[in-house]
């Protein structure tokens, strides 16, 4: 029996600000006034984020055709989206919630099922949306599949898979320390501050311009092998959300694969799933893909992954596609000690120079 899963795709455009997030439906982007230097502003975001292919570069992401897809069935009990809910003591009511966080994709899954689907701004089933760091729980559960498989070492340093990190802040970590996030590791994560490593790392895909004269790296290869630990601190002893350790990530999984990370995440997931459509990933110019943060793809397809997770690592046929010691591994979770260290107190934690609550954006 299917297990269920709530609430699975809210694809929302406010990755800077929702405030003045403008309606792009029907909209060219030449009207939106959207080019390669602003695709992260909330004037143009809406139109953006579902049209990312028209302003960077990107790996394709095949579903194996048609013959491949799953039907994603939709529930005789569909759940009224008109409802309202408590939060935090304050009642709301869902659709308004969704229309004044600008959500572009809502759909809901129970047992397998569609119980509510509901799309905006010119969004539909079959439509492509940029998913930010939805894209890393991909990528961690294609690199905790491989350490179920023996591929890779979780004792391992990073290191002695990838030579070309041995001297940056990665090298003498675990591939374990890696993937939970408890690397020693000087990364700004906040987007508030263009002078931050996050938005230098975006730079190599072109999420945000170049400045003239600009001398920095290049590729995400390039980025990620200049960067050094953030004072002595040991590895290990704290956790911290830092987007720079999921491209690592991806290269490790390229490195035992033998193959671009885009084109395991497509034998692994893509065409294994029944995705109903395609994906792709913004790359870099040297057409590495961007593990962190890269992906888009429909909001039916994100939910049949959901699924699968909430299935053990089963697609909707019941096929065990994801090693199930990879989801019991995800599921038992990181060592709360390292969160506690890392400032994780009471549903917060730091990220940069900003105070950040758990929530969806």
């Amino acid at each position: 029996m299917k297990k269920s899963l709530i609430a699975l795709a809210i694809i929302a455009s406010g990755t800077l600000s929702v405030a003045h997030a403008v309606n792009s439906e029907g909209k060219t982007r030449v009207e939106m006034g959207a080019t390669q230097a602003n695709i992260l502003h909330p004037d143009v975001n809406r139109y953006t984020y579902k049209n990312l292919s028209e302003f960077v570069h990107t790996k394709q992401i095949d579903n194996g055709g048609y013959k491949q897809v799953i039907e994603l069935r939709k529930s005789n009990k569909p759940l009224n989206l008109n409802m309202n809910f408590d939060h935090l003591g304050k009642e709301l009511n869902l659709l308004e919630v969704l229309h004044k966080h600008r959500a572009d994709a809502f759909i809901v899954l129970k047992d397998g099922k569609i119980v509510a689907e509901q799309y905006f701004d010119g969004q539909s089933e079959r439509t492509h949306h940029q998913m930010m760091s939805v894209t890393k729980s991909f990528t961690g559960i294609i690199a905790a599949s491989l350490v179920a498989e023996g591929k890779l070492d979780r004792d391992a340093l990073v290191g002695t898979y990838i030579p070309q990190l041995t001297h940056s802040a990665f090298g003498a970590a675990t591939v374990g320390q890696v993937l939970d996030m408890t690397n020693n590791l000087h990364y700004s994560e906040s987007y508030e501050d263009p002078n931050s490593e996050v938005f230098k790392h975006a730079k190599t895909v072109g999420l945000t311009p170049k400045e003239p004269g600009y001398s920095g790296p290049q590729t995400i290869h390039e980025f990620l092998e200049g960067l050094k630990k953030d004072g002595e601190r040991p590895h290990g002893q704290e956790f911290h959300y830092l987007t720079a350790n999921t491209d690592v990530v991806a290269w490790l999984i390229s490195s035992a694969e033998g193959k671009p990370f885009s084109e395991v995440l497509e034998e692994r997931i893509w065409t294994r799933l029944g995705m109903e459509r395609g994906a792709y990933l913004m790359s870099d110019p040297a057409s590495v893909g961007l593990a962190s943060g890269g992906l888009n793809g429909t909001a039916r397809d994100m939910a049949r992954f959901g699924q699968m997770l909430a299935d053990g690592g089963k697609n909707l046929l019941g096929k065990q596609i994801i090693h199930p010691n990879a989801i019991l591994e995800t599921e038992r979770g990181g060592d709360p000690s390292k969160f506690a260290q890392g400032g994780i107190v009471k549903g917060h934690y730091e990220v940069g120079r900003t105070k950040t609550s758990f929530g969806i954006r």
